[in-house]
């Protein structure tokens, strides 16, 4: 698995929302910014013309106003993805493109946003944990904090066997 930055995530006017929620719980951040991540997982590395495709494919909406495209570096990053285990809609349908447009070594591509939170002070992980809440959907996202790689995003285990409950005998159970 490799990644790749992509284009501002959330508007200005969704990132103020979400910073009045955050301050609301800890007054020490100051400014949240984001960015799109997109995660490829290739059966093996890709050549040179390749990545030049998948780059141009994963250029899309908002441009960034920093010059060259610079990455925010300071403060702390909350990664959001989706839920470790499930495929998202956003990449069953990259995968198609990216397939269709010839990029068959990629087995499929997805997509989190990476959060940048600045503070007046140092916020534990703990503190993360908490203002994270407000940055994702537990039931359908995983969170990550300070870190860029998503260890287990492609994990899929075994399929479970199916089970039956008579729900009339053993419904409560």
């Amino acid at each position: 698995m490799f990644s790749l930055f992509g284009a501002p995530a959330l508007s200005q006017f969704r990132l103020d929302g979400l910073l009045r929620s955050l301050r609301s719980q800890d007054s020490r951040v100051t400014t949240l910014s984001s960015r799109w991540m997109h995660f490829i997982d290739a059966v093996q590395p890709l050549g040179p013309g390749e990545l030049r495709l998948l780059e141009r494919l994963l250029t899309y909406g908002a441009r960034d106003s920093a010059p060259n495209g610079d990455t925010p570096r300071s403060g702390h990053r909350v990664l959001v993805t989706p839920r470790v285990g499930t495929e998202s809609p956003w990449s069953s349908k990259a995968t198609d493109i990216v397939h269709v447009c010839g990029l068959d070594h990629v087995a499929r591509v997805e997509r989190g946003c990476m959060y940048f939170m600045e503070s007046s002070s140092v916020l534990s992980a703990g503190d993360l944990q908490k203002l994270a809440a407000y940055l994702h959907d537990r039931m359908t996202e995983s969170i990550w904090i300070d870190t860029a790689e998503p260890t287990q995003l492609f994990h899929a285990g075994p399929a479970r066997p199916l089970r039956r409950v008579d729900v009339r005998q053993r419904g409560s159970e």
